[in-house]
């Protein structure tokens, strides 16, 4: 029950089918009232003990605090309304992220989650071709119309609905989902690999539909993440740091071809350091960087800025200790072998 409700989430998360196929539905607490029947689900199971979860691992700890700490960035401030506007929407996030740890226990699971990710993104990457091809996506829903000084002519950038409502975001998610594609069958072979390949085609199809910059890091990232699986150690160090000195030669060329996006952004980043100096131990608040400090109420565009600006040195450590242990845990399975499909993973 708790997985079929997560697997609801993502779906609603990724598709937002409230927002252009079921307008009738906007503005529903949907997807609160499927976190509650996820919490009721996964409360079930505990009880009847068909979930397990090892409490002696540190990320439903740093989860707690980090949720803490979003909550505390506005009691430093005495901004009693930014607090109780942050302890839900804090609480959603840190419990998704606790419930797929739980729920995701078995790879028979992990591939469901993968086909749902890779479906979703494909069907976003299909909503972006149809706005550079007909003008128009899912429920007539136009591109936008830029204008890059780079190229001295407008491009015309997809997007999606909801939390994919900017290019940006839309080709980072296109972008996370390729290395998924390649995991949805049960054992690789030939035909898994053409099943991913195909998928991928229309994945980076719909980033290069995006004009979106950071896009095309997160692919060239997901590439050399894949290829690093396959390729020896000492190779696949030497061909890492070749290509960090070319990428360091080149970046002082790349000065002319900045926009105007480009150097606002690093302003933005600029006043979130500000922000941060001002308030470095619980941050300026949750919520508040892009409201107070940032003008316009732009995004930095930075995980990494937003979050010690906004949650100060106290959420930082939390959201960073977790990165470094899904990145260590990830290393690490690297060197698993196999599992049967109804194995619980530990």
């Amino acid at each position: 029950m708790a997985f079929f409700f997560t697997c609801l989430f993502m779906i609603l998360v990724f598709w937002r089918p409230q927002e252009w196929l079921f307008p009738s539905l906007y503005g529903l607490p949907i997807l609160e009232g499927v976190t509650a029947l996820a919490v009721l689900g996964l409360l079930m199971e505990a009880s009847q003990k068909r979930l397990h979860f090892r409490t002696d691992m540190p990320h439903l700890y740093l989860l707690i605090g980090l949720w803490i700490a979003a909550i505390l960035s506005h009691v430093a401030h005495t901004y009693w309304e930014g607090m109780m506007w942050t302890i839900y929407p804090a609480f959603r996030l840190c419990f998704f992220t606790l419930l797929l740890m739980i729920v995701l226990d078995r790879p028979k699971r992990l591939r469901i989650v993968a086909w749902i990710m890779v479906l979703m993104s494909s069907i976003m990457a299909i909503h972006a071709l149809m706005q550079q091809k007909l003008g128009y996506g899912f429920a007539g829903q136009p591109p936008i119309l830029q204008w890059r000084p780079a190229l001295q002519r407008n491009v015309v950038r997809s997007w999606f609905f909801g939390i994919f409502s900017d290019p940006n975001d839309l080709a980072q998610i296109l972008s996370a989902s390729i290395p998924f594609a390649f995991v949805l069958t049960r054992r690789f072979s030939f035909f898994s690999f053409l099943l991913g390949f195909g998928f991928s085609v229309l994945l980076v199809a719909g980033i290069f539909a995006t004009y979106s910059r950071g896009g095309l890091v997160g692919l060239i990232v997901a590439v050399i993440l894949m290829t690093a699986r396959f390729l020896p150690p000492r190779l696949f160090a030497t061909c890492s740091v070749l290509t960090l000195l070319i990428a360091l030669m080149v970046i002082p060329y790349s000065k002319p071809y900045l926009d105007e996006s480009a150097h606002d952004r690093v302003v933005f980043w600029g006043e979130a350091n500000w922000a941060f100096k001002e308030n470095p131990i619980f941050g300026v608040g949750y919520g508040m960087l892009e409201e107070e400090y940032v003008g316009g109420e732009r995004s930095v565009h930075n995980a990494f800025v937003w979050c010690y600006a906004s949650l100060g040195i106290v959420g930082y450590w939390f959201w960073y200790g977790l990165l470094q242990l899904s990145m260590i845990g990830a290393w690490r399975t690297m060197g698993v072998t196999r599992y049967s499909p109804d194995e619980e993973l530990t």
